[in-house]
């Protein structure tokens, strides 16, 4: 009654602490100030629903990265051999990786094990069923900020 019916009428009710006054004024003005506050909302709303959907899309992306195993992050057309633990030794043209490269392969890979463990013990070692989930999440925002978008 208040917010849809009075409006139209061009009856503004106000609450003070000595009770409720209300006022006669323009309807078209007062559902003009309607509009701009639902405007406003939604507005705000599809902010939120925004910055939630790069949120999540952005541990879509690092779920997909961790999932990796450590030992099959070098295992690529660059390099021809490997070690045990999947550091490259030697690249595709023959030529021996660099100690340097080496260094930094191993370093990679000691990052990665640590994100794939910690992806491992979130998700109960069943990482696609996060990455399905986070997935579904995306796409229920996403269908929000279109249904609010029109």
């Amino acid at each position: 009654l208040r917010d849809d019916v009075l409006p139209k009428l061009g009856v503004r009710l106000e609450d003070r602490p000595t009770g409720t006054m209300w006022n006669l004024e323009d309807p078209e003005v007062m559902m003009r100030e309607m509009a701009e506050k639902a405007a406003k909302e939604r507005e705000i709303q599809i902010s939120k629903l925004e910055k939630q959907l790069v949120a999540r899309e952005k541990e879509v992306e690092k779920i997909k990265n961790s999932m990796v195993q450590p030992q099959d992050l070098f295992r690529t057309d660059e390099f021809k051999e490997w070690d045990e633990a999947g550091v490259p030794i030697t690249l595709a043209s023959g030529e021996p990786v660099s100690g340097g490269q080496v260094k930094k392969k191993k370093k990679a890979i000691e990052k990665q094990e640590k994100a794939y463990k910690d992806l491992m013990d979130k998700s109960g070692n069943n990482p696609q069923e996060l990455l399905d989930a986070t997935q579904t999440e995306v796409d229920a925002i996403k269908f929000k900020l279109s249904e609010l978008s029109l």
